[in-house]
């Protein structure tokens, strides 16, 4: 059991079923807004100062739970998606849980993380995703390399993005099935990773600066090489 917080991860993860939920938190403003959703689930009322300790943060919004664990999809069950984002070693929580949500809103992709090394689905998580993360594939492997491997033998293309190496990113062809690779906020793509990759890309900028947060590159390539190629079909 866990506890999760914010209005919004506790609406998705309602509306996705995602959750076992053994109860609600509310402090009393937010009674009436969550009432209509928890369809039985038996909901309490706290002071604020009660749900600070509870919720062990004050960004709570006014609402907490108790929830099972979230659940991992298997490496199998994600290769049947057409856009993947492999994270090598990315470790902050507010990183992993913005490109969780950029990455499900703009292609519906799944995500492979590290077992260790590499942050994993918290509460803080879910809430930096704005609780997308009840709604996507998340996949924790122990070997990131082996996974790479794994699915590029289910037709998967990788294409790692760093600052300053490979192809332009818009001059990347297209793929059917397509996996995207970051590195971590210190270290990149570690070798290993980096041996598996097929195509390198960079993000071209214009003004004298080194790099992108690891956050706002993966919402740009996953726009670039994916959405945004869907749409120009679209058209013609």
């Amino acid at each position: 059991m866990e506890i999760i917080y914010g209005l919004n991860p506790i609406k998705e993860a309602l509306n996705a079923c995602s959750r076992e939920f053994f109860d609600i938190i509310v402090c009393r403003q937010r009674y009436d807004d969550i009432a209509r959703l928890a369809k039985g689930i038996p909901l309490h009322r706290v002071s604020r100062k009660e749900l600070d300790k509870i919720a062990g943060t004050r960004a709570h919004q006014g609402i907490a739970a108790r929830v099972s664990d979230y659940k991992y999809t298997t490496l199998e069950d994600i290769s049947t998606l057409n856009v993947i984002v492999l994270l090598d070693s990315v470790e902050d929580p507010q990183n992993l849980g913005a490109i969780i949500r950029s990455a499900y809103a703009l292609a519906g992709s799944g995500i492979v993380i590290p077992a260790k090394r590499g942050a994993s689905i918290t509460p803080s998580v879910l809430k930096a995703s704005a609780g997308a993360t009840e709604h996507t594939k998340v996949t924790r492997v122990p070997n990131l390399r082996m996974a790479a491997k794994i699915l590029k033998r289910h037709g998967f293309w990788l294409v790692g993005l760093e600052a300053e190496k490979g192809e332009m990113i818009d001059k990347i062809s297209t793929f059917e099935k397509l996996a995207v690779v970051l590195g971590g906020e210190d270290a990149g793509i570690r070798p290993g990773v980096l041996g598996e990759i097929d195509v390198m890309a960079c993000i071209p900028m214009k003004a004298a600066f080194n790099s992108l947060n690891v956050a706002s590159s993966a919402s740009i390539a996953i726009y670039e090489l994916v959405t945004r190629r869907a749409s120009s079909k679209k058209m013609f």
